[in-house]
């Protein structure tokens, strides 16, 4: 990952803040509108991308995000992404105090916006498309009459991210060095071209699977319907006879006409010929991006995609939360900061919730079983817990003699849940 952490002095954020106000919108709006490429996607155009995308002097990566775009036009890709995407999305998350670990609550605030879960969004696209480039941005609100920051992502096709260079159009000369804009962030993943690439002659070859099975049945769904006659004359009329009955399934035909109805709807085994060849080039999708295939397939048992389902949060996403946890300490923060917002990443860190790995009734077992050693805040529980507690009920039970009672409430608050 090409991390670059920036810290401002006191004068340096004051200039900062300064060149963020002038910068607004310039950048993204210097890129000129174009077409992408639509075209039908084969392996050599694949390779042609990767060529370009790697170019010593002069790399473009223009044909390998509209090569990306496209192959991500599919639905079970689609699903997987979403799955994936779920796993770090719907988790927790709060900003501490380094010092403490104290949760800082105006800063948690500030972060619970929608502008901040799109950011989150662009960090895992960046995952897909290798890298991500966003430019924050204030708007006032029209109704509130507020700034509002929003989340405004550089085009994937102008980037050149080796030379950290924006170019006005894809194929152009033209560019901007965004990186010397102060509020930009460049979101780099450490895969040569997003995860998706290792994956892409499997969309390319499902797609060549499923066009060939629609042509086979267009071609052969319908049976096959000839006549064999001896009299000349009856051939226009037969001909015009076997296309209503192609539609009506009846027709009268003169005498001595041979009809046959040839069956090739099954010819050659088209399930196994293209069926088996999709469901293959899915669980090849599958695997790379959630760590299994039996999520997505209906064939799979409970405990199996259990298990899969531990791979993905325990493993996956907890690497994924862990790059976003990088980007945003070392590089959404000193933006933040010189955007006149209180966030320090020397005082403070942002970090995903990992309590939550832990069931309910698991957590509530720890903590139970906690206070038989340790004194606990009574509010605190009823925070966590989400339980309306009022007060602390008096049980009437005594301590043992020449033994005092450490916490009394503590221990008459868990008496009630047990």
């Amino acid at each position: 990952m090409n991390l670059k952490k920036r810290r401002y002095s006191p004068v340096q954020a004051v200039q900062a803040k300064s060149a963020v106000k002038k910068t607004d919108e310039s950048i993204i709006k210097a890129i000129v509108a174009e077409f992408q490429d639509r075209t039908r996607k084969d392996i050599q155009k694949w390779r042609q991308a990767m060529t370009a995308a790697e170019h010593p002097t002069e790399p473009r990566w223009a044909l390998m995000q509209d090569l990306i775009d496209d192959m991500i036009i599919d639905g079970h890709v689609e699903s997987v992404l979403l799955i994936r995407d779920s796993a770090t999305l719907n988790h927790r998350f709060y900003v501490a105090d380094i010092a403490t670990g104290d949760q800082l609550d105006e800063q948690n605030l500030l972060l619970n916006k929608q502008w901040f879960y799109q950011f989150l969004e662009a960090c895992l696209d960046a995952l897909v498309h290798k890298y991500n480039v966003v430019q924050l941005i204030t708007e006032v609100d029209a109704i509130t009459k507020e700034d509002k920051i929003k989340v405004k992502p550089v085009k994937f096709r102008n980037v050149s991210i080796a030379d950290q260079r924006m170019y006005l159009e894809a194929y152009g000369d033209k560019y901007v060095n965004y990186i010397e804009a102060p509020n930009v962030i460049e979101i780099n993943h450490r895969s040569k071209f997003g995860i998706i690439n290792s994956i892409i002659p499997n969309i390319i070859w499902k797609r060549n699977a499923m066009q060939a099975w629609a042509e086979f049945s267009e071609k052969f769904g319908m049976p096959l319907i000839t006549a064999t006659t001896a009299n000349r004359n009856d051939i226009k009329r037969i001909e015009s006879m076997l296309r209503q009955l192609g539609e009506a399934a009846q027709a009268v035909m003169p005498h001595g006409t041979d009809i046959k109805i040839h069956d090739l709807a099954n010819a050659g085994n088209p399930v196994n010929t293209y069926e088996k060849q999709i469901r293959l080039h899915d669980e090849q999708i599958s695997k790379p991006i959630i760590g299994s295939a039996t999520m997505t397939d209906t064939a799979g048992n409970r405990s199996q995609t259990e298990v899969h389902e531990r791979t993905l949060d325990d493993k996956i996403a907890t690497n994924d939360k862990r790059f976003i946890s990088f980007i945003v300490n070392d590089q959404l923060f000193p933006v933040l900061q010189a955007m006149g917002l209180p966030f320090d990443n020397t005082k403070m860190k942002f970090v995903f919730d990992e309590t939550e790995a832990m069931s309910l009734a698991a957590h509530w077992k720890m903590v139970n079983e906690a206070t038989e050693k340790y004194d606990l805040d009574p509010e605190w529980v009823a925070k966590t817990f989400n339980l309306p507690i009022t007060g602390v009920k008096n049980t009437g039970s005594e301590p043992p003699k020449g033994k005092e009672e450490k916490n009394p409430k503590a221990k008459g608050l868990f008496e009630n849940f047990r």
